[in-house]
């Protein structure tokens, strides 16, 4: 019956095709379109497909007018994966596919080119061809960052061998039109961008980061040219013939395909984007536009000493240690807090003896309840498996005094994105720990590593208990107005020492929609009550609030009316 995509003939037959077959498709429905041009693309790659130059044209043509459904697919996945792990994967996977897709579909016309060596019409779209395969291999790197997945170097090695393709051609330089508003670019360009991607990497970028660097990469890149003498002693170079990517110069002499690369021009403009933002936040302190331009400014900073030279990096706070075992761990404000609630209020109880006939034997026989501690400990997995992590336990590979390295499931790590909170507890203790991800880098198919920095070793979930101005008082208490207890919310109490001689700092972790500088209230557990006064804001993300916070006397807090 009647249906988008609809053909008589081969949509991917020559141009005319292409451009009737791209002209039918929906504009508001991005995955069937996605659908669509991924089983186009395959019966291109097919084995028996019979492969003709004007295929490839047609497949060219297609690729250029892909933009807008990648550009889709990215901005959802950066609006909506936080949501669920469901939809982070459709999204993710919808993107991965259309890169592998145009990937194996040009592999397969690879094999065609090299196969007809002879043949004019076959040898003048080689360039285009490497230069497109270039892109691709770009864009899977940028699509696994989002994952925070790394390179295998069997992708580096097919990196290289199309550069060196390109340069034994003496094409890598030869521009090329492959976007559809006419934009330009060279061989040479794309695989410096794919180069600089990877630099600028430092393991702890988001999606939403990834995304805004790479709209910049091509300006950055411009400037940059590979060659074949250093031109100062500190210049990146990489080895077209190794596995790996840039690396930092060092004294020792360099073997093998080496290009070197002088960085100093993007660290230049990096550091030109540093002033600029920088003018606009002290000029416009107050604009709504502060916090993103903020962000902005962190980023760049981090780009430039990724990309600087002359960069020497600073000692590590702290020495990692190797370790060995498991710990139990919590991740998300909402779960962490509502552990420690429960806990604090409803503790695992101490089995009363004698109340079944059971228990009433041991005691007479053994003079004790042989599984008291069993059905303890069973009362308290069941407790915390309501709000751990799925998948399991997570692994420590090495701590520091700043932090701890972890080896966590990646049913667990698909719901933790950077700046998530983490409680960490070792098995058999009672005391958690609780950090911030800074860092993460995907291992395998089923685990990923985490980089936790701790900010407090002592933690306890608590109420806090907002203080207003009665209505209609009239009267104050040395100099304070009187307040009443208003609405209540849940929060972490933090105490951190870094070390046994150091003062213990403590903080509160909130809401983001609760936060208000110098606001006050006071801080409840089951055994103390604790007026205090928002403090310095340390760290801001969108579920939490982490601020300092200025104890104050009870009586500053809510005095009570003379009589």
């Amino acid at each position: 019956m009647f249906g988008f995509g609809k053909h008589s003939r081969d949509p991917l037959a020559d141009i005319k095709s292409a451009e009737r077959w791209v002209a039918s498709l929906p504009t508001n429905d991005p995955l069937a379109v996605h659908s669509e041009l991924l089983l186009e693309l395959g019966k291109c790659a097919e084995r028996t497909a019979r492969r003709a130059p004007a295929q490839l044209e047609a497949v060219f043509y297609v690729d250029a007018h892909t933009e807008n459904l990648r550009a889709t697919l990215t901005s959802q996945y950066i609006e909506h994966a936080a949501r669920s792990s469901k939809i982070e994967n459709q999204i993710w996977q919808a993107l991965f596919d259309l890169t592998q897709g145009f990937l194996i579909c040009y592999q397969a016309f690879a094999h065609e080119v090299s196969g007809h060596a002879l043949s004019n019409k076959w040898q003048t779209m080689l360039p285009e061809l490497v230069a497109r395969q270039v892109i691709h291999l770009g864009l899977d790197a940028k699509t696994r960052l989002y994952r925070y997945e790394q390179w295998i170097p069997a992708k580096w090695a097919e990196l290289h061998a199309l550069f060196t393709l390109a340069c034994s051609r003496q094409i890598e330089r030869r521009p090329f039109v492959v976007k559809a508003d006419g934009g330009t670019t060279t061989i040479e360009h794309e695989y410096l961008v794919a180069l600089i991607l990877q630099l600028m990497n430092s393991g702890n970028l988001t999606a939403k980061h990834l995304e805004w660097m790479t709209a910049q990469l091509d300006e950055w890149c411009a400037p940059l040219r590979l060659t074949l003498e250093p031109s100062s002693v500190t210049s990146f170079y990489v080895d077209v013939g190794s596995r790996a990517g840039l690396r930092r110069r060092s004294p020792a002499p360099l073997e093998g395909r080496v290009l070197f690369l002088d960085t100093r021009p993007l660290h230049a403009l990096l550091m030109q984007s540093y002033i600029v933002l920088e003018q606009k936040i002290k000029a416009q302190p107050m604009s709504e536009k502060t916090p993103r331009r903020s962000e902005q400014l962190a980023l760049v900073t981090r780009l430039a000493s990724q990309v600087d030279p002359e960069f020497k990096p600073f000692a590590r706070r702290g020495e990692r240690t190797t370790a060995v075992g498991t710990v139990d761990a919590i991740v998300g404000f909402a779960r962490i807090s509502g552990y420690l609630r429960e806990e604090e209020r409803m503790p695992v109880p101490e089995l009363e003896a004698g109340k079944s006939f059971g228990s009433t034997m041991e005691l007479a026989v053994f003079g004790r309840m042989r599984n008291e501690r069993d059905r303890r400990n069973e009362l308290a997995r069941r407790r915390l498996s309501t709000f751990a992590a799925p998948g399991g336990p997570w692994e420590v590979k090495d701590v520091s005094r700043t932090g701890f390295r972890l080896i966590a499931p990646m049913s667990a790590a698909n719901v933790v994105t950077l700046g998530t909170l983490a409680a960490i507890r070792a098995h058999g203790h009672l005391v958690w720990t609780l950090g911030i991800v800074r860092r993460m880098r995907r291992l395998t198919i089923d685990r990923a590593e985490i980089g936790l920095q701790v900010i407090a070793n002592t933690l306890v979930g608590v109420d806090l208990v907002e203080q207003r101005k009665a209505e209609g008082a009239d009267y104050s208490v040395d100099g304070e107005a009187t307040t009443v207890n208003g609405r209540s919310f849940q929060g972490l109490f933090l105490a951190l020492r870094k070390r046994d001689a150091d003062a213990v700092v403590q903080s509160l972790i909130v809401p983001a929609a609760e936060y208000q500088p110098a606001r006050r209230f006071k801080v409840l557990t089951s055994k103390s009550v604790t007026p205090i006064r928002f403090g310095r804001l340390l760290e801001q993300q969108p579920e939490w609030v982490w601020t300092a916070i200025e104890p104050l006397q009870l009586e500053e807090s809510a005095a009570a009316p003379r009589g």
